[in-house]
């Protein structure tokens, strides 16, 4: 099955957060949150449109939630991730495409930036 995925790429204090997102055109989608390298969570579906995650979080006053938000919109997919209710914007944003089944991800070095004018919603 042919995959498309997209990766939206924040730094949180010390910690480097991937959000990615993934669907192939015969209606899969799957996603997962990555922080410092560790997946913290994962979920697939068929024809989904809205996925969250939401993770307890050690800030410098102690212990928070972060919030992730995931939307289908018409142009792409949009991601939100709030830190105890303040938005996180992303540092970069990337692409992949790839053959494999269900719940599989590219290699990290098959993730490229995305162009300015990519269909990843920002």
């Amino acid at each position: 099955m042919r995959i498309h995925g997209q990766r939206w790429h924040y730094q949180i204090g010390n910690s480097v957060v991937l959000v990615d997102n993934a669907f192939s055109w015969v209606g899969w989608g799957q996603e997962r949150l990555v922080a410092n390298e560790e997946t913290l969570s994962r979920a697939g579906g068929w024809f989904g449109t809205y996925r969250s995650f939401n993770e307890p979080w050690l800030t410098r006053i102690g212990e928070g939630q972060l919030l992730v938000s995931l939307t289908a919109r018409m142009r792409g997919i949009a991601c939100e991730i709030r830190l105890d209710g303040e938005v996180v914007e992303p540092e970069s944003y990337w692409i992949a495409g790839w053959n494999g089944p269900r719940n599989n991800w590219p290699a990290e070095e098959m993730w490229t930036e995305a162009p300015p004018r990519s269909w990843i919603s920002r």
